[in-house]
C-alpha cells in the first residue's frame, strides 16, 4: 500500500497546485512528479513491499514516506482552504508561501534521498524477497490443507454435486469453472464430482493437479502424470526442471490424449488466469485441433476465488459460485467436526453456545470445521464457554488466524489498485446491505479510479468495472442485480470484514469509532453515535468522514424522531475536519433542523451524503462547494418541507445530484441547471416553470432523470421537446410523475427511437387514442406505470410485445379495466418479474399457455377485486416465488393447503408467500 498512498497524494497535490501561487505551485508539482516516479519504482520492483516485509529499516522508511505524503497533501489543501490564499495580499500570507515553498524543497530532498537507497538495498535483498514470500505462502498452503472440510464431512452440497455432474456428463459445455471465496467449500465439491460413481464410469482417464498461486503453465505439464503414457521418459532434464524437447512431447502427449479419449482434468485453485490461458492456446494452436474436438470427450474442471470473464477464455464454461451454508446445514456440518471418537452426543447446555458461535462462521464451510476441531478437543461446559467469551472478545481473532490468512491471500494477490477499493468498504456498516452506486461515487470523490480509467470511460464507467474486478475476485458478494445485469448491491462476508478491518488498521487507512485512542492518523473514520460519545476525533486531517447513529439491533434511526438522540452540533465538524473530500451524514439529527452555513467551510468536498436525517433547509453557501461530484439528499423523510436554495448552477463540476420528494414547490421557481456540463444524474427535482427554459439547456451527458410533481402539460411537454430527447440518446432512466393532465400518446412516441432507454416509470394518467396507441421504446428492460388510469387490457398486451423486457410494474390505479388476458400474441417473452399492485378495478385475470416462458416471480398486492388466481400459472414451470400480500381472505384460502380450490395452480412454486393483516404463512 505503500506506492498507493504515494501515488493519491501526488495526484491530489498535482490537482490542487494550479490554485497556489507561483513558487508554492511550482515546488507542490514537482514534489507531486517526484512521488509519482517513486510510485512507479515500486510498483516496478514487482512484490518489493511484501519480500522484504520482515526488513525493519525498509518499513521505516515506507513509515516516513507515508508521513512525507501526507503532510505535503495537508500543507497544500491547508493553503487552499485559508482565506485569500490564491492572492496571498499581505506580508502573512506571503511568509506562508516562503515557509510552505521550503517545507516542499525539504519533502523533495527526503524523497530523492530514500528513493536512492531504496533502490541500492531492493537489488541486495532480491534473493531474500523471494525467500520470505514463497515462505510465507508456503505457511498458508499449509494452513488452507489442514482445515479442507474432509470428504467425508459432505454437507449442503449434495444438490450442487447431482446437478454439475449431469453437466460435466453432457455435451452442453466445456467445461465447469466452481468460484467463490476462501474457505466456502470449492475444493470439496470439485472433490465429490472427481470422485463420484458416474464421472468415474463416463470418463476412461482422470487427472487432479492442484496448482500453486505462481504456476507456469508449460513446467506444470509434468503433473498430468496420472494419465496413461504421460511419464518422464528419461528424455533429459537441465537440472531446473523438464527440458524444452520433454515439455514439448508432454504437450503433444496431452494433446492427443484429450482429442482422442475421454479425459476428466481438474485443476484446482486457480489464481491467474494468463497461464491458464496460455495452456489451453498451446493445447488449441494445432490447425486440426479446435474446441470442439478436445471438448466432445474431454472436460475440464477448475476451483478459483476468480471469475472468469470473456476476455479470460472463449471456452463454453458452466459456472457455478459456491453458497454459504444455511442454519441447519451449518449445524449438521458443525456437528460433524465436533463429535468426539466416543461419538458423545451435543446436549442441550452444548447446543446453545455451539449456535452462539456458528453465528460468527456465516455458512462459511473451512470457518465451521475449524471451529468444530476446536471443540471437539474440549469436553467440558466450562471449556466450551471459555472459548465463546474468547469469540466475543479481542481474544476470538486469534482463533480464526488460520483462516484469516487464507482470507488475505485473496487481498495479497489483488491488483494494487483494487486494494483502497476493497478497503475502503470496512467504513460501511457491518451487517449492511452496500448500494454499489453510493460505494463507487465515494472512490471516484477520493480518487481511486483516476489513475485506472481506460480509452473512452467515464469515471463512473472505470468504477463500475473496478467493482466488477472485486467481485471476480471473490472479495465481495453479490446480493443483487439490476435488469441490465449491473451489480446493484453487495455485502461483505463477515470474516472477510474482518481481513478488510485488521489490514486497513495496520495500514493506518482508516479508524472506526468507538475506537481503542483518540490518537488515529489515519485519513478515513466511521463514528457511530449509537456506540461512541459524541467527541470527535483529533485528526484534522481527515479526508473522509462517515457519520451514521445504528442501534445495536441494526435499525437505523433518523426520520421522524421524536427524541434527543442521535442531535449533533454539524457546525463542529464542519470546523474541525476543513480538508474533507467525502461527508457521508445518515441517521444524525440537528438541533433546528437547519444545515449550518459553515458547510461552505469544505471546499475540498467531492461527495456529500445527507440521508434519514431532520435536515430540511440547506444554506447558500453549499454553493462554495465548488469541487462537488455528488450531493445525495435522496433518502430523507421529515414531517415538512424542504427548502433548497438556488445555488446549484455554481457546482459547475457536479455529475450527480439526488433530491428528495419533500420539496417546496416555491423552491424551484427559478432553479438553473445550465451551467451543470458534466450532469449526469438529475434525480427528484421538483418540476416548475423553470423547465420551459433550462429542460433544453440540460447536460447532454445526463443518464438518469426523475422529474417529480410536474403540474401543467407545458412543462411535460418540455421534456419530450428537449435536446436530449430530440437530438441525443444518452438517457438510461426515465422518470416523470405529473399530476392535473393526461400524457398525450404523441409525446411517449418521441422515447420509442431511444435505443439507451432501460428503464421507465411514468406516475400520471394517460391518453390511450384507439388510432394513436400508446407505444413504448422496444430498448426497455424495466418499465413501471402509476395512475395511468389504462382502461383497455390490449395496451397492456402491446407491452408484452416488447422484446427485451424483465420487469413489469402496474401499480396504483395504472389499469383501470376489470379483466386482464395475457395472449398467447403478447408472450412477454423474456419477462422475469411481473409486480401488480393497488388495482381495485382489477376482477378477472387470464393467462393463455405458452407465455411468460421465463417469470420467476410474482406479486400481487392489494388487487382487492381479484377473484382467483389465473389457471395459467401453473403452465409457467419457471416462476420461483410468489408474492401474496393485503388480498382478501377469500382469495387467500383459495390456495391454502390441499384442501384449497387454487392449490394444484401453486403447488410446484418452491416459494409461496402470504401475508394478509394478522398473518404471514409460508409455503
Amino acid at each position: 500500500m505503500a506506492e498507493l498512498v504515494l501515488s493519491f497524494a501526488a495526484q491530489h497535490i498535482n490537482e490542487d497546485s494550479d490554485a497556489l501561487i507561483i513558487s508554492v505551485g511550482s515546488e507542490a508539482r514537482a514534489l507531486s512528479n517526484d512521488l509519482v516516479l517513486l510510485e512507479k519504482s515500486l510498483v516496478d520492483a514487482g512484490r518489493t513491499r511484501q519480500g522484504m516485509a520482515n526488513n525493519e529499516q525498509v518499513q521505516a522508511w515506507f513509515i516516513e514516506l507515508r508521513k512525507i505524503a501526507y503532510e505535503a497533501e495537508d500543507l497544500v489543501d491547508s493553503l487552499i482552504s485559508s482565506t485569500d490564499c490564491t492572492a496571498f495580499s499581505n506580508l502573512r500570507h506571503l511568509k506562508r508561501a516562503r515557509q510552505a515553498s521550503k517545507k516542499l524543497r525539504g519533502f523533495r530532498e527526503r524523497v530523492k534521498e530514500i528513493k536512492s537507497t531504496l533502490n541500492k538495498e531492493g537489488s541486495s535483498k532480491k534473493n531474500l524477497r523471494v525467500g520470505l514470500v514463497s515462505g510465507a505462502l508456503s505457511l498458508f498452503q499449509q494452513a488452507h490443507q489442514d482445515l479442507r472440510a474432509d470428504d467425508g464431512f459432505v454437507v449442503g452440497i449434495e444438490a450442487d454435486v447431482d446437478r454439475l455432474v449431469k453437466m460435466l456428463l453432457s455435451n452442453s459445455q466445456d467445461g465447469i469453472a466452481i468460484v467463490g471465496m476462501g474457505g466456502s467449500g470449492k475444493t470439496t465439491l470439485a472433490k465429490n464430482l472427481y470422485n463420484h460413481r458416474e464421472v468415474n464410469t463416463h470418463f476412461k482417464y482422470k487427472a487432479w493437479v492442484s496448482l500453486s498461486q505462481n504456476w507456469d503453465a508449460s513446467h506444470e505439464l509434468h503433473r498430468f502424470d496420472s494419465l496413461p503414457s504421460f511419464h518422464d521418459q528419461g528424455d533429459g532434464d537441465d537440472g531446473d526442471g523438464p527440458s524444452s524437447r520433454v515439455l514439448k512431447k508432454k504437450k503433444l502427449q496431452l494433446q492427443n490424449l484429450l482429442t482422442t479419449e475421454s479425459c476428466l482434468v481438474v485443476l484446482d485453485d486457480v489464481w491467474d488466469w494468463k497461464p491458464f490461458q496460455k495452456m489451453l492456446n498451446e493445447l488449441l494452436q494445432e490447425p486440426s485441433t479446435s474446441s470442439s474436438d478436445v471438448f466432445r470427450q474431454s472436460k475440464i474442471v477448475f476451483t478459483s476465488r476468480r471469475l472468469p470473464s470473456p476476455a479470460d477464455t472463449h471456452l463454453n464454461w458452466a459456472i457455478h459460485e459456491t453458497k454459504s451454508l444455511n442454519e441447519k446445514d451449518s449445524w449438521k456440518l458443525f456437528k460433524k467436526m465436533s463429535r468426539n471418537d466416543t461419538g458423545k452426543k451435543l446436549d442441550r447446555e452444548y447446543r446453545g453456545l455451539a449456535m452462539e458461535m456458528l453465528r460468527k462462521c456465516k455458512g462459511l464451510p473451512l470457518a465451521i470445521v475449524a471451529l468444530g476441531r476446536l471443540l471437539k478437543r474440549k469436553d467440558s461446559i466450562e471449556e466450551w464457554e471459555r472459548v465463546f467469551s474468547q469469540l466475543k472478545g479481542d481474544e476470538g481473532s486469534h482463533l480464526y488466524e488460520p483462516i484469516n490468512d487464507i482470507l488475505a491471500l485473496s487481498y495479497n494477490e489483488l491488483p494494487h489498485y483494487l486494494k483502497p477499493c476493497f478497503l475502503y468498504m470496512g467504513l460501511l456498516a457491518e451487517d449492511s446491505t452496500i448500494p454499489a452506486g453510493m460505494l463507487k461515487r465515494m472512490w471516484i470523490a477520493e480518487g481511486f479510479v483516476k489513475g485506472q480509467r481506460q480509452e473512452g470511460e467515464t469515471s463512473e464507467d472505470t468504477a463500475r468495472r473496478l467493482l466488477q474486478e472485486l467481485v471476480n475476485h471473490t472479495m465481495v458478494q453479490v446480493v443483487s442485480k439490476t435488469y441490465t445485469g449491473k451489480v446493484n448491491t453487495i455485502r461483505l462476508h463477515d470474516m472477510m470484514r474482518d481481513i478488510c478491518i485488521n489490514i486497513a488498521r495496520k495500514l493506518d487507512f482508516l479508524t472506526l469509532f468507538p475506537s481503542d485512542s483518540d490518537q488515529v492518523h489515519s485519513r478515513r473514520a466511521a463514528i457511530n453515535l449509537s456506540k461512541c460519545s459524541r467527541a470527535l476525533p483529533n485528526n484534522t486531517s481527515l479526508r473522509s468522514l462517515l457519520l451514521s447513529r445504528k442501534s445495536s439491533t441494526g435499525k437505523q434511526h433518523g426520520g421522524r424522531m421524536n427524541n434527543q438522540q442521535g442531535i449533533m452540533d454539524l457546525a463542529l465538524v464542519f470546523e474541525k475536519f476543513k480538508l474533507l473530500r467525502v461527508l457521508d451524514i445518515n441517521g444524525i439529527k440537528t438541533y433546528d433542523g437547519t444545515m449550518p452555513k459553515e458547510l461552505g467551510n469544505l471546499i475540498h468536498l467531492r461527495y456529500l451524503g445527507i440521508r434519514s436525517t431532520n435536515i430540511q433547509v440547506l444554506p447558500r453557501s453549499i454553493g462554495k462547494l465548488h469541487k462537488l461530484l455528488t450531493f445525495d439528499y435522496w433518502d430523507v423523510t421529515i414531517d415538512n418541507e424542504i427548502r433548497l436554495p438556488n445555488v446549484f448552477w455554481k457546482l459547475m463540476r457536479l455529475r450527480h445530484l439526488f433530491l428528495p420528494n419533500e420539496m417546496m414547490s416555491n423552491t424551484m421557481a427559478d432553479m438553473r441547471f445550465d451551467t451543470l456540463l458534466d450532469l449526469q444524474t438529475l434525480w427528484g427535482v421538483k418540476g416548475g416553470d423553470w423547465m420551459l427554459k433550462e429542460m433544453d439547456k440540460l447536460s447532454v451527458k445526463l443518464t438518469k432523470l426523475f422529474i417529480q410533481g410536474i403540474s401543467s402539460a407545458l412543462q411535460l411537454k418540455a421534456v419530450f421537446d428537449s435536446s436530449m430527447i430530440e437530438k441525443y440518446d444518452n438517457l438510461h432512466a426515465l422518470c416523470l410523475d405529473w399530476y392535473g393532465f393526461s400524457l398525450e400518446s404523441e409525446s411517449l412516441r418521441k422515447l420509442s427511437s431511444k435505443k439507451n432507454l432501460k428503464k421507465l416509470r411514468l406516475m400520471g394518467r394517460a391518453r390511450n387514442k384507439p388510432q394513436l396507441p400508446l407505444k413504448f421504446p422496444s430498448s426497455l428492460w424495466k418499465l413501471e406505470l402509476y395512475y395511468t388510469h389504462l382502461e383497455d387490457s390490449e395496451t397492456l398486451n402491446a407491452i408484452g410485445e416488447l422484446p427485451n423486457l424483465k420487469f413489469l410494474g402496474l401499480s396504483k390505479d395504472s389499469f383501470t379495466g376489470s379483466q386482464w388476458t395475457i395472449r398467447k400474441e403478447s408472450k412477454f417473452r423474456c419477462l422475469e418479474e411481473l409486480k401488480l399492485s393497488y388495482l381495485p378495478k382489477l376482477n378477472e385475470w387470464y393467462i393463455e399457455s405458452d407465455t411468460m416462458p421465463h417469470l420467476k416471480k410474482l406479486s400481487i398486492i392489494s388487487c382487492t377485486g381479484l377473484k382467483q388466481i389465473p389457471e395459467g400459472l401453473k403452465s409457467i414451470t419457471t416462476l420461483e416465488t410468489l408474492n401474496i400480500r393485503h388480498m382478501p381472505t377469500s382469495f387467500n384460502n383459495r390456495f391454502r393447503g390441499d384442501e384449497g380450490k387454487d392449490f394444484h395452480i401453486v403447488q410446484h412454486i418452491p416459494n409461496v408467500w402470504v401475508k394478509d393483516s394478522c398473518t404471514q404463512l409460508v409455503y
